[in-house]
Formats: C-alpha cells, sequence, structure tokens
C-alpha cells in the first residue's frame, strides 16, 4: 500500500528510554531482539509518517486495554475515550 497521511500520526509513548531510541535510532546489545520492529518505526518516523511524544504514564489512555485498572482510573480514561455505554 502507498498510503500518504495529511499529517503525522502521534504516538503517545510513556517511556521516555524507547522514545530516545527511537529519536537516536541506534541499538545496542540490550536491543537486538527487536531489531526488526525497532528499525521498522524508526524508518517512518524518519520519513515523518509518525512522531512520538512523551506522555505522563498516569495519562496513557492505551492502559484502558493493555493492564488491569482499578475502577477510579478505569472511569478516568473511560471517559477520556468516550465510550458510550
Amino acid at each position: 500500500m502507498n498510503i500518504r497521511f495529511i499529517s503525522p500520526t502521534q504516538f503517545l509513548i510513556d517511556n521516555q528510554e524507547a522514545l530516545d531510541l527511537i529519536r537516536s535510532r541506534q541499538i545496542n546489545e540490550y536491543i537486538k531482539y527487536i531489531d526488526t520492529r525497532f528499525r521498522h518505526i524508526c524508518n517512518h518516523e524518519i520519513v515523518g509518517d509518525i512522531t512520538g511524544e512523551h506522555i505522563a504514564t498516569k495519562d496513557q489512555v492505551a492502559d484502558i486495554i493493555t493492564k488491569a485498572l482499578g475502577s477510579e482510573k478505569f472511569l478516568f480514561f473511560h471517559t477520556k475515550i468516550d465510550i458510550e455505554e
């Protein structure tokens, strides 16, 4: 597929080290096992398809689908993504 977007897709990342790796584009001995995925993400960032932005862990809405949350945090994220009952 050859799809071009008007603006880059924004990735909200709560791991500052992961964001630094994407920006520096350097692979070290600790991340060799993610080489293919890492290069794929870096290539998309280089051409401007995506941008990585830091977000505080407490504000990471994606946690609603990736973690077991307490009811208070679940309801907070639930309202953030505007899910209707």
